[in-house]
Formats: C-alpha cells, structure tokens, sequence
C-alpha cells in the first residue's frame, strides 16, 4: 500500500510529501482538507473530531489519484469540481476560466457603489460567476450572461440552477450576432465584462497549469490588436446602455491608460481605474451620457 496506515493522518503526510515541491505547506493543507471535506461530506469540525479516522481503499485511491493530477499541473479547482466566489460555490472545469481574486474585486466594485441598477449584462460570463455574485446580492436585478461557448454557457446554466440563482443565459458571439436580441426595453443599467485580454505574445509567460488546462479562447488575444474585444463591446455599450448606464471592466495593467482614452474617445465621463489588491490596474468603470458619440 502506498500509504503507511489508512488513517487520515498518514494520507495526509503520504499527500504532503508528494506536493509539497509544488505546492507551500498552506497551499497543501487547504488542498487536502478541501479533499477530505468534499469527498467524505464533512464539515471543517467533522474534520477536527474525525481526525483519527481511517479512510477506505476507494477514499485511499481517490486521494492518489488527485496527487497524480495535480502532479501532471492540472489545477486543483477542476481536480475539486468548483471554487469559491463571492461567497458562492461556483462549479468549474475546463469549459470556463477558473474565478479569479481580480474578478471577485470588479464584482465588488459594482456592489459596493451602491449604484441604482435594475438590470445588468454580463458578456462573455465563462461560468456565470460574475452575473451570479451580482445576482446574489441584488435579487430583484434582471441580469443576462452571454457567451460565444455553448459549453461555458451550459456550465453557467448548471451553476445557476444548483444556486437557484434566477439568470438568463444565451450563446452570442458579439462580432456576428444581431445586437438587436440584446436589446432591454429601458436599455442596460450596466454591463460588465472580463473579456481575453492577454496578448498571444505573453503566452510563453503564462503558468503550465494554465495553458494546459483552462480554454485559450477566453485568455489570448492578436498581438496586433489586443483592444480588440474592449473596442467592441464600448460600441455595443453605446447602443445598449441607457443614458445614464455603467459600463465596467476587467482589463490587463499594461493597457489601461489605451482603454481609458478609448473610452473617453467615444464620450464616457466620470471614468476611474481601480487598482487591485497588488496595486495594479485591472479594473475601469465608465459612464454613458447623452452626449456619447
């Protein structure tokens, strides 16, 4: 057996020992209790009183198994199944990005403005957990994701059906569709979007686990043109906001200063960027006016 004894103290210490180059003591604590907890349906006291416990050789063999994928850089949130997000558990896996601690800041930004929003559009929604951290904490919100992925709209719809988190979900690819289907009768209170935004360039810079695993599509854009997905949805924004809308942004540090000016460009007042919790840029609002161009 590859484990001294089937109790959970030595497959802790067999879990260890075979992450721990990988992987800080914290990181491989959370992982294992994480396991434990989702895999026995314990709670983090059960896992306290339960501590000498032994496991069976099924919980044994799932536990090798997931130090095998790890091993190969798969990243753990898709090993698990799901991550936590603004206080939600989103399920995850290789048809979205995994939620990210930037895109819970621009989630918090929009809530936190206290802004009168009656209705908001989420593009490119990945796994809906954007539209659903919105919806949690505004119920009476109208709120829409949309996606070009079918996968990752069928995951969002997944997650919004286990939360019970009442969200319209639709395919839409905002370079081919009829914007006309995105239409809202009063026009869009915000709209928000974490679009790819990572140069092709950059992509021998990016984590193994990364490029490996998670979908290129939602991550990488041209060299030549890395506005490109910001550009298009300003001028969607200008046909679908109503007068007095907000638009928000995730955005790449570097490119920050471009994307102010471009809304600026186009008539948006009261623009601001907001610096994550590493003190870089990621983050832009903007509102529309009647005087946009």
């Amino acid at each position: 057996m590859f484990v001294s004894t089937n109790t959970i103290s030595a497959t802790r210490n067999y879990f260890y020992k075979n992450t721990k180059a990988h992987f800080s003591d914290n990181e491989c604590k959370v992982m294992f209790d994480a396991i434990l907890m989702k895999r026995l349906a314990w709670s983090t006291t059960d896992l306290i009183l339960n501590v000498n416990n032994r496991l069976s050789e099924s919980d044994l063999l799932f536990v090798r198994n997931i130090v095998h994928r790890l091993l190969n850089n798969e990243p753990f949130q898709y090993i698990l199944g799901d991550s936590e997000f603004y206080g939600l558990t989103i399920a995850c896996d290789h048809r979205a990005l995994i939620p990210r601690p930037e895109t819970e800041e621009l989630v918090a930004w929009i809530l936190e403005d206290k802004l009168e929003i009656s209705s908001l559009l989420d593009i490119g929604t990945g796994s809906g957990c954007i539209a659903l951290a919105c919806k949690s904490k505004m119920q009476n919100c109208h709120v829409v994701g949309i996606d070009c992925s079918d996968e990752a709209i069928a995951l969002a719809l997944l997650n919004s059906a286990t939360l019970q988190l009442a969200v319209s979900w639709l395919t839409f690819d905002i370079f081919s569709a009829d914007l006309a289907l995105l239409k809202n009768e009063k026009g869009w209170d915000c709209i928000v979007s974490n679009p790819p935004y990572i140069p092709e360039g950059e992509s021998s810079l990016m984590a193994k686990h990364v490029m490996d695993f998670e979908p290129k599509i939602a991550l990488f854009v041209p060299d030549e043109s890395p506005l490109l997905f910001y550009q298009r949805i300003i001028d969607m924004a200008l046909l679908l906001l109503n007068d007095k809308g907000f638009l928000f942004f995730e955005i790449h540090e570097e490119f920050a200063i471009e994307i102010q000016g471009l809304l600026e460009s186009k008539g948006f007042i009261n623009i601001e960027l907001r610096k994550d919790l590493q003190g870089k840029h990621r983050m832009v609002k903007a509102k529309k006016t009647t005087f946009n161009v």
